[in-house]
């Protein structure tokens, strides 16, 4: 069907009524409401504090009492959170009789949400008891720890708790959903208005990217955001690692370092080599040289249980964060190639991708002096080659700590008998 523009003289509250009346008679127009959105200033945590401070004072009957903040390019917005709860400026303290800070970023269950909530307020040790012995019941039964839902009583003993008071709740949601917070016993804020209290959430922190889950904010939210920072995106990724570093044992800068590693090789061409993050990524760290440790299995301790602290799984689906190329990384330390296979001297991860092809990609055939001068080299990834396995081109890879071939076959089969077998 054609449409036609026609301009038409109608006052705009007739407008506002019209497309009132559409979405109320088909449902499927609900897209057409558009999402109230605000870019703000938050080049650093001070500026953005600052910046997001007017919009939770204000307590006016027009004012949004649900304000969502998506940070920069999705970094940083858990640290913003985090400043405004834990070091409220003092007009929010006069703002607000309670300010609720309930970390939720890596997410367990509606349960543990609950609990959260219960161990911020302080609620009487009787209350946790019932969390517990319905947990204990619930391992019993062997209910799956994210299927565990909310307890009536206790939403009912939180409710009691913050009747009658201005609540600011600051809440890093790592869930896949936006939550309902009155069902656990924090009312939502339109049925807040008398008390003019207020909800600050994030989808993100824990280096959480994925474009998509924004896409999940309630059209009754106002979502803040901002697209960019004066001091760069490197110092955006800072700030995101060091919200990692607190869940973490004595990583520190490691952290940011360890993300780096994993935002510069997807950029590079996370699209066309399947990195496999979910299962070594924790391996890629510790074989790179960054995490390191003292005795025993330390590293692999040190990596695994940062592992579980990042969202990994948004790597998984090869998405690419819109500001990944824009970071500045080692230079020629964490290579991914897909045509010219050249390996540089001070490359320690380098990762070659399949030959690009609409059909099956070809097999490539590597040169025994491929790897003669990568010294360095410690994580290595070939796609879809070909060479000798009784004599692979990287055997003088003294530092190589991981290898992994995707669809490689031997070169030269039928001389494996004659040959003494490369040991790795």
């Amino acid at each position: 069907a054609s449409c036609k523009l026609v301009h038409l003289e109608v006052p705009i509250d007739r407008w506002v009524r019209f497309l009132e009346l559409l979405v109320s008679a088909r449902p499927s127009l609900k897209q057409l409401v558009i999402m109230p959105r605000e870019m703000i200033g938050a080049d650093s945590i001070e500026i953005a504090v600052g910046n997001i401070v007017p919009y939770l004072e204000d307590t006016s009957n027009t004012a949004h009492k649900a304000i969502y903040f998506d940070g920069t390019g999705g970094l940083a917005a858990s640290a913003v959170l985090r400043a405004i709860a834990q070091d409220p400026p003092p007009s929010l303290l006069k703002k607000f009789d309670k300010i609720i800070h309930v970390d939720c970023s890596r997410w367990k269950s509606r349960r543990a949400l609950q609990r959260t909530i219960t161990q911020e307020l302080k609620l009487p040790r009787l209350i946790m008891d019932v969390i517990d012995r319905q947990d204990e019941e619930d391992d019993f039964r062997g209910i799956d720890e994210g299927l565990r839902a909310e307890i009536g009583f206790v939403g009912r003993e939180i409710l009691r708790v913050l009747m009658g008071q201005k609540c600011l709740v600051v809440f890093h949601n790592g869930s896949d959903n936006t939550i309902e917070l009155n069902d656990l016993g924090i009312p939502q804020p339109d049925q807040w208005f008398v008390f003019g209290s207020k909800v600050l959430w994030t989808f993100r922190g824990r280096l959480r990217l994925n474009p998509g889950v924004s896409k999940k904010v309630d059209d009754s939210h106002l979502f803040l955001y901002d697209t960019f920072s004066l001091y760069g995106w490197n110092y955006l990724l800072e700030l995101e690692a060091r919200e990692i570093a607190r869940y973490t044992d004595n990583l520190g800068e490691t952290v940011e370092e360890c993300c780096l590693y994993l935002l510069s090789l997807n950029c590079q061409g996370g699209n066309i080599m399947d990195y496999n993050w979910a299962t070594h990524a924790s391996n890629y760290w510790v074989c790179d040289g960054i995490i390191q440790g003292g005795h025993g299995d330390e590293a692999w301790e040190a990596a695994a249980a940062l592992h579980q602290h990042i969202n990994i799984e948004d790597y998984s689906s090869n998405a690419l964060p819109s500001f990944g190329h824009e970071l500045e990384t080692p230079s020629k330390r964490w290579i991914l190639v897909k045509d010219n296979p050249v390996v540089h001297p001070e490359s320690t991860s380098f990762f070659l991708a399949a030959v690009a092809s609409e059909s099956d990609p070809p097999l490539r055939s590597l040169p025994d002096d491929m790897f003669h001068k990568s010294d360095k080299l410690r994580v290595l990834k070939l796609c879809r080659c070909t060479f000798s396995f009784s004599s692979p081109p990287f055997r003088r890879c003294r530092s190589l700590r991981f290898l992994g071939l995707d669809s490689c076959q031997d070169q030269r089969p039928e001389e494996d008998e004659k040959q003494d077998i490369w040991i790795f």
